[in-house]
Protein backbone atom coordinates (compact mmCIF):
# COMPACT_ATOMS: atom_id res chain seq x y z
CA UNK A 1 0.00 0.00 0.00
CA UNK A 2 1.18 3.53 -0.68
CA UNK A 3 2.51 5.82 2.05
CA UNK A 4 -0.29 7.59 3.89
CA UNK A 5 1.18 10.98 3.05
CA UNK A 6 1.67 10.58 -0.68
CA UNK A 7 0.07 9.28 -3.82
CA UNK A 8 -3.43 8.45 -4.86
CA UNK A 9 -6.43 7.86 -2.59
CA UNK A 10 -9.66 6.40 -3.98
CA UNK A 11 -12.84 6.62 -1.90
CA UNK A 12 -15.88 4.50 -2.76
CA UNK A 13 -19.19 5.18 -1.06
CA UNK A 14 -19.86 1.43 -0.88
CA UNK A 15 -18.49 -2.01 -1.64
CA UNK A 16 -21.82 -3.19 -3.04
CA UNK A 17 -22.00 -4.77 -6.49
CA UNK A 18 -23.21 -1.71 -8.38
CA UNK A 19 -22.01 0.40 -11.28
CA UNK A 20 -19.75 2.98 -9.62
CA UNK A 21 -17.77 0.56 -7.40
CA UNK A 22 -17.37 -1.91 -10.28
CA UNK A 23 -16.03 0.89 -12.49
CA UNK A 24 -13.55 1.94 -9.81
CA UNK A 25 -12.34 -1.65 -9.45
CA UNK A 26 -11.69 -1.87 -13.18
CA UNK A 27 -9.66 1.33 -13.04
CA UNK A 28 -7.68 0.15 -10.00
CA UNK A 29 -6.87 -3.12 -11.77
CA UNK A 30 -5.72 -1.19 -14.82
CA UNK A 31 -3.54 1.09 -12.66
CA UNK A 32 -1.95 -1.93 -10.98
CA UNK A 33 -0.91 -3.40 -14.33
CA UNK A 34 -0.05 -0.21 -16.19
CA UNK A 35 1.39 2.31 -13.71
CA UNK A 36 3.59 2.52 -10.62
CA UNK A 37 0.67 3.99 -8.63
CA UNK A 38 -0.17 2.06 -5.46
CA UNK A 39 -3.55 3.43 -4.41
CA UNK A 40 -4.93 3.76 -0.92
CA UNK A 41 -8.56 2.63 -1.10
CA UNK A 42 -11.26 3.60 1.38
CA UNK A 43 -14.78 2.13 1.46
CA UNK A 44 -17.26 4.21 3.43
CA UNK A 45 -19.43 1.08 3.70
CA UNK A 46 -18.77 -2.59 3.03
CA UNK A 47 -20.49 -4.93 0.60
CA UNK A 48 -20.16 -7.93 -1.70
CA UNK A 49 -17.13 -6.45 -3.49
CA UNK A 50 -15.23 -5.86 -0.27
CA UNK A 51 -12.89 -8.80 -0.87
CA UNK A 52 -12.03 -7.52 -4.36
CA UNK A 53 -11.20 -4.07 -3.01
CA UNK A 54 -9.16 -5.91 -0.38
CA UNK A 55 -6.63 -6.74 -3.09
CA UNK A 56 -5.62 -3.08 -2.81
CA UNK A 57 -5.43 -3.11 0.98
CA UNK A 58 -8.72 -1.26 1.26
CA UNK A 59 -9.95 0.02 4.60
CA UNK A 60 -13.69 -0.18 5.35
CA UNK A 61 -14.86 2.75 7.48
CA UNK A 62 -18.38 1.45 8.13
CA UNK A 63 -19.44 -2.19 8.41
CA UNK A 64 -22.85 -3.42 9.41
CA UNK A 65 -21.34 -5.06 12.51
CA UNK A 66 -19.32 -2.00 13.55
CA UNK A 67 -20.52 -0.64 16.89
CA UNK A 68 -19.80 2.95 15.86
CA UNK A 69 -21.66 2.47 12.58
CA UNK A 70 -24.64 0.86 14.30
CA UNK A 71 -24.76 3.68 16.83
CA UNK A 72 -24.55 6.27 14.05
CA UNK A 73 -27.43 4.65 12.15
CA UNK A 74 -29.55 4.50 15.28
CA UNK A 75 -28.91 8.15 16.10
CA UNK A 76 -29.68 9.15 12.51
CA UNK A 77 -32.98 7.24 12.58
CA UNK A 78 -33.87 8.96 15.84
CA UNK A 79 -33.02 12.32 14.19
CA UNK A 80 -30.18 13.09 16.60
CA UNK A 81 -28.12 14.66 13.83
CA UNK A 82 -25.31 16.14 15.91
CA UNK A 83 -24.71 12.92 17.80
CA UNK A 84 -24.74 10.93 14.54
CA UNK A 85 -22.18 13.33 13.06
CA UNK A 86 -20.01 12.75 16.12
CA UNK A 87 -20.07 9.00 15.42
CA UNK A 88 -19.17 9.64 11.76
CA UNK A 89 -16.32 11.86 12.92
CA UNK A 90 -15.00 9.10 15.16
CA UNK A 91 -14.99 6.63 12.25
CA UNK A 92 -13.73 8.81 9.41
CA UNK A 93 -11.81 11.81 10.70
CA UNK A 94 -8.60 10.01 11.79
CA UNK A 95 -8.33 8.25 8.43
CA UNK A 96 -8.96 11.41 6.39
CA UNK A 97 -6.44 13.31 8.51
CA UNK A 98 -3.81 10.74 7.52
CA UNK A 99 -4.57 11.41 3.82
CA UNK A 100 -4.23 15.19 4.06
CA UNK A 101 -0.93 15.36 2.13
CA UNK A 102 -1.83 12.93 -0.64
CA UNK A 103 -1.42 14.05 -4.23
CA UNK A 104 -5.00 13.26 -5.20
CA UNK A 105 -8.22 12.08 -3.56
CA UNK A 106 -10.74 10.60 -5.99
CA UNK A 107 -14.27 10.52 -4.60
CA UNK A 108 -16.14 7.92 -6.62
CA UNK A 109 -19.78 9.13 -6.63
CA UNK A 110 -21.77 11.72 -4.71
CA UNK A 111 -22.14 9.31 -1.82
CA UNK A 112 -18.44 9.75 -1.09
CA UNK A 113 -18.54 13.57 -1.01
CA UNK A 114 -19.53 13.90 2.69
CA UNK A 115 -16.16 12.45 3.72
CA UNK A 116 -14.68 15.86 2.85
CA UNK A 117 -16.17 17.11 6.13
CA UNK A 118 -13.32 15.30 7.84
CA UNK A 119 -10.47 16.31 5.54
CA UNK A 120 -8.66 19.20 7.24
CA UNK A 121 -8.85 22.61 5.60
CA UNK A 122 -5.05 22.66 5.52
CA UNK A 123 -4.95 19.59 3.25
CA UNK A 124 -2.82 19.97 0.14
CA UNK A 125 -4.51 17.07 -1.67
CA UNK A 126 -6.31 17.78 -4.91
CA UNK A 127 -9.88 16.47 -4.87
CA UNK A 128 -11.75 15.00 -7.86
CA UNK A 129 -15.42 13.99 -7.62
CA UNK A 130 -16.61 11.41 -10.16
CA UNK A 131 -20.37 11.97 -10.51
CA UNK A 132 -22.42 8.94 -11.59
CA UNK A 133 -25.82 10.34 -10.62
CA UNK A 134 -28.65 12.30 -12.23
CA UNK A 135 -31.17 14.57 -10.52
CA UNK A 136 -33.28 12.07 -8.58
CA UNK A 137 -30.29 10.16 -7.23
CA UNK A 138 -28.52 13.45 -6.56
CA UNK A 139 -31.40 14.73 -4.42
CA UNK A 140 -31.74 11.45 -2.50
CA UNK A 141 -28.00 11.16 -1.90
CA UNK A 142 -27.04 14.70 -0.95
CA UNK A 143 -28.94 17.66 0.46
CA UNK A 144 -28.62 21.18 -0.91
CA UNK A 145 -26.85 22.40 2.23
CA UNK A 146 -24.18 19.70 2.04
CA UNK A 147 -23.62 20.40 -1.67
CA UNK A 148 -23.24 24.13 -1.02
CA UNK A 149 -20.76 23.47 1.76
CA UNK A 150 -18.64 20.77 0.17
CA UNK A 151 -18.68 21.28 -3.63
CA UNK A 152 -16.31 24.31 -3.44
CA UNK A 153 -13.69 21.99 -1.96
CA UNK A 154 -13.70 19.86 -5.13
CA UNK A 155 -10.96 20.85 -7.57
CA UNK A 156 -12.43 19.03 -10.56
CA UNK A 157 -15.53 17.05 -11.48
CA UNK A 158 -15.73 13.98 -13.70
CA UNK A 159 -19.06 12.98 -15.21
CA UNK A 160 -20.15 9.74 -16.86
CA UNK A 161 -22.15 11.41 -19.64
CA UNK A 162 -23.63 14.50 -21.26
CA UNK A 163 -26.73 14.61 -19.06
CA UNK A 164 -24.67 14.56 -15.87
CA UNK A 165 -22.51 17.38 -17.21
CA UNK A 166 -25.65 19.34 -18.06
CA UNK A 167 -26.99 18.80 -14.53
CA UNK A 168 -23.79 20.04 -12.87
CA UNK A 169 -23.37 23.07 -15.10
CA UNK A 170 -26.97 24.20 -15.58
CA UNK A 171 -28.62 23.16 -12.32
CA UNK A 172 -25.84 22.84 -9.75
CA UNK A 173 -23.81 25.93 -10.62
CA UNK A 174 -20.49 24.30 -11.55
CA UNK A 175 -18.38 26.18 -14.10
CA UNK A 176 -17.79 24.13 -17.29
CA UNK A 177 -14.01 24.52 -16.90
CA UNK A 178 -14.22 22.41 -13.73
CA UNK A 179 -15.90 19.49 -15.49
CA UNK A 180 -14.56 16.69 -17.72
CA UNK A 181 -16.51 13.76 -19.15
CA UNK A 182 -15.32 10.20 -18.62
CA UNK A 183 -18.02 7.69 -19.54
CA UNK A 184 -18.09 4.26 -17.98
CA UNK A 185 -16.15 1.35 -19.42
CA UNK A 186 -15.98 -2.44 -19.27
CA UNK A 187 -13.25 -5.03 -19.60
CA UNK A 188 -12.97 -6.78 -22.93
CA UNK A 189 -15.18 -9.88 -22.67
CA UNK A 190 -13.62 -13.26 -22.18
CA UNK A 191 -15.15 -16.49 -23.32
CA UNK A 192 -18.14 -17.37 -21.20
CA UNK A 193 -17.17 -19.79 -18.43
CA UNK A 194 -20.32 -21.82 -19.05
CA UNK A 195 -21.67 -22.63 -22.52
CA UNK A 196 -25.01 -21.07 -23.38
CA UNK A 197 -26.63 -24.43 -24.03
CA UNK A 198 -25.50 -25.75 -20.68
CA UNK A 199 -26.72 -22.61 -18.91
CA UNK A 200 -30.07 -22.90 -20.70
CA UNK A 201 -30.40 -26.43 -19.40
CA UNK A 202 -29.42 -25.37 -15.90
CA UNK A 203 -32.18 -22.72 -15.97
CA UNK A 204 -34.68 -25.03 -17.64
CA UNK A 205 -35.14 -22.83 -20.70
CA UNK A 206 -36.08 -24.62 -23.96
CA UNK A 207 -33.77 -24.20 -26.96
CA UNK A 208 -36.56 -22.56 -28.97
CA UNK A 209 -37.42 -19.90 -26.36
CA UNK A 210 -36.60 -16.23 -26.75
CA UNK A 211 -34.63 -15.00 -23.70
CA UNK A 212 -34.93 -11.39 -22.53
CA UNK A 213 -32.73 -10.05 -19.75
CA UNK A 214 -32.86 -7.23 -17.24
CA UNK A 215 -30.61 -6.15 -14.41
CA UNK A 216 -30.32 -4.00 -11.32
CA UNK A 217 -31.25 -3.75 -7.67
CA UNK A 218 -35.03 -4.23 -7.42
CA UNK A 219 -35.75 -0.59 -6.66
CA UNK A 220 -37.81 2.21 -8.18
CA UNK A 221 -34.97 3.64 -10.29
CA UNK A 222 -34.32 0.35 -12.11
CA UNK A 223 -37.99 -0.29 -12.93
CA UNK A 224 -38.28 -4.00 -12.06
CA UNK A 225 -42.09 -3.76 -12.06
CA UNK A 226 -41.93 -2.31 -15.59
CA UNK A 227 -39.85 -5.30 -16.66
CA UNK A 228 -42.55 -7.62 -15.26
CA UNK A 229 -45.29 -5.66 -17.06
CA UNK A 230 -43.30 -5.98 -20.27
CA UNK A 231 -42.99 -9.72 -19.70
CA UNK A 232 -46.72 -10.17 -19.09
CA UNK A 233 -47.60 -8.15 -22.19
CA UNK A 234 -45.14 -10.02 -24.41
CA UNK A 235 -46.43 -13.41 -23.28
CA UNK A 236 -50.01 -12.31 -23.95
CA UNK A 237 -49.22 -11.01 -27.43
CA UNK A 238 -46.74 -13.61 -28.66
CA UNK A 239 -46.99 -16.89 -26.76
CA UNK A 240 -45.48 -18.57 -29.82
CA UNK A 241 -42.11 -17.04 -28.90
CA UNK A 242 -42.25 -18.99 -25.61
CA UNK A 243 -40.35 -16.10 -23.97
CA UNK A 244 -38.30 -16.52 -20.80
CA UNK A 245 -37.01 -13.68 -18.65
CA UNK A 246 -33.75 -13.44 -16.71
CA UNK A 247 -33.11 -10.77 -14.06
CA UNK A 248 -29.69 -10.22 -12.49
CA UNK A 249 -29.26 -8.21 -9.31
CA UNK A 250 -30.43 -8.32 -5.75
CA UNK A 251 -31.42 -8.54 -3.04
CA UNK A 252 -34.45 -10.48 -4.24
CA UNK A 253 -37.56 -9.94 -2.13
CA UNK A 254 -35.63 -8.57 0.82
CA UNK A 255 -36.49 -5.21 2.34
CA UNK A 256 -35.83 -2.57 1.12
CA UNK A 257 -36.74 -3.24 -2.46
CA UNK A 258 -39.55 -4.11 -4.81
CA UNK A 259 -41.09 -7.54 -4.11
CA UNK A 260 -40.51 -9.10 -7.53
CA UNK A 261 -41.64 -12.62 -6.69
CA UNK A 262 -45.08 -11.45 -5.61
CA UNK A 263 -45.84 -9.82 -8.97
CA UNK A 264 -44.17 -12.57 -11.00
CA UNK A 265 -46.28 -15.26 -9.39
CA UNK A 266 -49.47 -13.20 -9.33
CA UNK A 267 -49.05 -12.57 -13.07
CA UNK A 268 -48.66 -16.28 -13.75
CA UNK A 269 -45.08 -15.88 -14.94
CA UNK A 270 -43.35 -18.07 -12.37
CA UNK A 271 -42.32 -20.73 -14.87
CA UNK A 272 -40.81 -18.16 -17.22
CA UNK A 273 -38.88 -15.99 -14.78
CA UNK A 274 -35.34 -16.64 -13.55
CA UNK A 275 -34.12 -14.42 -10.71
CA UNK A 276 -30.36 -14.91 -10.50
CA UNK A 277 -29.52 -12.42 -7.77
CA UNK A 278 -25.97 -11.05 -7.84
CA UNK A 279 -23.80 -12.72 -10.48
CA UNK A 280 -20.00 -12.85 -10.33
CA UNK A 281 -19.65 -13.26 -14.10
CA UNK A 282 -22.52 -11.33 -15.74
CA UNK A 283 -20.95 -11.58 -19.19
CA UNK A 284 -21.78 -15.29 -19.29
CA UNK A 285 -25.43 -14.40 -18.73
CA UNK A 286 -25.50 -11.58 -21.29
CA UNK A 287 -24.18 -14.06 -23.86
CA UNK A 288 -27.23 -16.21 -23.21
CA UNK A 289 -29.75 -13.45 -23.98
CA UNK A 290 -31.44 -12.67 -27.26
CA UNK A 291 -32.17 -9.09 -26.13
CA UNK A 292 -31.41 -6.99 -23.07
CA UNK A 293 -34.37 -4.82 -21.95
CA UNK A 294 -33.31 -1.74 -19.98
CA UNK A 295 -36.33 -0.58 -17.97
CA UNK A 296 -34.59 2.00 -15.77
CA UNK A 297 -36.29 5.28 -15.04
CA UNK A 298 -32.98 7.06 -14.55
CA UNK A 299 -29.55 5.76 -15.58
CA UNK A 300 -26.79 8.26 -16.41
CA UNK A 301 -24.65 5.85 -18.49
CA UNK A 302 -25.49 2.30 -17.42
CA UNK A 303 -22.68 -0.22 -17.21
CA UNK A 304 -25.19 -3.02 -17.87
CA UNK A 305 -25.77 -1.47 -21.29
CA UNK A 306 -22.04 -1.63 -22.03
CA UNK A 307 -21.68 -5.15 -20.63
CA UNK A 308 -24.53 -6.52 -22.74
CA UNK A 309 -23.34 -4.68 -25.83
CA UNK A 310 -19.76 -5.91 -25.40
CA UNK A 311 -20.87 -9.46 -26.28
CA UNK A 312 -23.17 -8.37 -29.09
CA UNK A 313 -26.45 -8.62 -27.18
CA UNK A 314 -28.80 -5.92 -28.53
CA UNK A 315 -30.32 -3.43 -26.09
CA UNK A 316 -33.87 -2.07 -26.08
CA UNK A 317 -34.41 0.80 -23.65
CA UNK A 318 -36.76 3.54 -22.59
CA UNK A 319 -35.58 7.00 -23.62
CA UNK A 320 -33.71 7.67 -20.42
CA UNK A 321 -30.29 8.93 -19.44
CA UNK A 322 -27.10 7.89 -21.15
CA UNK A 323 -28.54 5.10 -23.31
CA UNK A 324 -29.88 7.71 -25.74
CA UNK A 325 -26.40 9.22 -25.99
CA UNK A 326 -24.91 5.77 -26.53
CA UNK A 327 -27.47 4.78 -29.19
CA UNK A 328 -26.70 7.88 -31.26
CA UNK A 329 -23.02 6.91 -31.60
CA UNK A 330 -23.52 3.75 -33.62
CA UNK A 331 -22.01 3.53 -37.08
CA UNK A 332 -24.42 2.85 -39.92
CA UNK A 333 -27.37 2.98 -37.55
CA UNK A 334 -28.25 3.18 -33.86
CA UNK A 335 -26.31 1.21 -31.26
CA UNK A 336 -29.51 0.52 -29.26
CA UNK A 337 -33.26 0.63 -29.85
CA UNK A 338 -34.92 3.48 -27.96
CA UNK A 339 -38.65 3.61 -27.19
CA UNK A 340 -40.63 6.40 -25.46
CA UNK A 341 -40.15 6.78 -21.73
CA UNK A 342 -42.13 4.18 -19.72
CA UNK A 343 -44.02 3.05 -22.83
CA UNK A 344 -44.17 -0.68 -22.08
CA UNK A 345 -46.28 -1.40 -25.18
CA UNK A 346 -43.67 0.27 -27.40
CA UNK A 347 -40.93 -1.78 -25.76
CA UNK A 348 -42.87 -4.97 -26.46
CA UNK A 349 -43.35 -3.87 -30.09
CA UNK A 350 -39.57 -3.39 -30.40
CA UNK A 351 -38.84 -6.79 -28.86
CA UNK A 352 -41.28 -8.52 -31.21
CA UNK A 353 -39.76 -6.75 -34.21
CA UNK A 354 -36.30 -7.99 -33.22
CA UNK A 355 -37.62 -11.50 -32.56
CA UNK A 356 -39.15 -11.64 -36.03
CA UNK A 357 -36.07 -10.24 -37.78
CA UNK A 358 -32.93 -12.08 -36.60
CA UNK A 359 -30.81 -10.32 -39.23
CA UNK A 360 -31.72 -6.89 -37.85
CA UNK A 361 -31.26 -8.17 -34.29
CA UNK A 362 -27.76 -9.40 -35.09
CA UNK A 363 -26.84 -6.15 -36.86
CA UNK A 364 -28.01 -4.08 -33.87
CA UNK A 365 -25.92 -6.17 -31.50
CA UNK A 366 -22.86 -5.97 -33.74
CA UNK A 367 -23.07 -2.18 -34.00
CA UNK A 368 -23.23 -1.93 -30.22
CA UNK A 369 -20.37 -4.38 -29.76
CA UNK A 370 -18.15 -2.52 -32.24
CA UNK A 371 -18.83 0.77 -30.47
CA UNK A 372 -18.06 -0.61 -27.00
CA UNK A 373 -14.88 -2.41 -28.06
CA UNK A 374 -13.64 0.75 -29.77
CA UNK A 375 -14.58 3.43 -27.22
CA UNK A 376 -15.72 1.95 -23.92
CA UNK A 377 -13.22 -0.67 -22.80
CA UNK A 378 -10.77 -0.39 -19.92
CA UNK A 379 -7.60 -0.44 -22.02
CA UNK A 380 -8.90 2.59 -23.95
CA UNK A 381 -10.52 4.53 -21.11
CA UNK A 382 -8.02 3.76 -18.35
CA UNK A 383 -5.25 5.88 -19.93
CA UNK A 384 -7.71 8.70 -20.63
CA UNK A 385 -8.89 8.73 -17.03
CA UNK A 386 -5.36 8.69 -15.62
CA UNK A 387 -4.31 11.59 -17.85
CA UNK A 388 -7.34 13.61 -16.74
CA UNK A 389 -6.43 12.97 -13.12
CA UNK A 390 -2.81 13.96 -13.83
CA UNK A 391 -4.01 17.28 -15.24
CA UNK A 392 -5.46 17.98 -11.78
CA UNK A 393 -2.55 16.46 -9.85
CA UNK A 394 0.53 16.61 -12.13
CA UNK A 395 2.79 14.84 -9.62
CA UNK A 396 0.90 11.58 -10.10
CA UNK A 397 3.11 9.09 -11.98
CA UNK A 398 2.49 8.44 -15.66
CA UNK A 399 1.42 5.10 -17.03
CA UNK A 400 4.17 2.74 -18.12
CA UNK A 401 5.27 3.01 -21.72
CA UNK A 402 4.63 -0.28 -23.51
CA UNK A 403 6.32 -1.59 -26.61
CA UNK A 404 3.82 -1.94 -29.49
CA UNK A 405 5.08 -5.44 -30.34
CA UNK A 406 4.36 -6.58 -26.77
CA UNK A 407 0.87 -5.06 -26.89
CA UNK A 408 0.12 -6.91 -30.12
CA UNK A 409 1.13 -10.23 -28.58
Amino acid sequence: MADDHAGFVAVSHTGNRSGAPILLLRFLDWLAENSPIEPDVLLLHGGALEWEFGRFGSKVLGRGDSKLWMMQRGLTNLKFGRAANAMAFARQAPVMWSKRDSSLILLNSLGALPVLRFLPETSTAKVVLYVHELDDSFDRTLGAAAWKLLSPRVDHFLTCGDLVTEMLVERKGIHPDRVSEQPGFVDRPREASMGTRHRRRMLGIPESSMIIGGSGRPEWRKGPELFIRMARTLVNRRPDLDPHFVWMGGPIDESPGFKMLHDINAAGLGGRFHLLGEVDDPTSVYSLLDVFALTSREDPFPLVMLEASSVGTPVVSFANGGVVEFASQGSDGPAATIVPYLDVAAMVDALIELADDPVARKALGERARDLVLTEYVTDVCGPRLLETLREVAPDLPKAFERRPDLDES
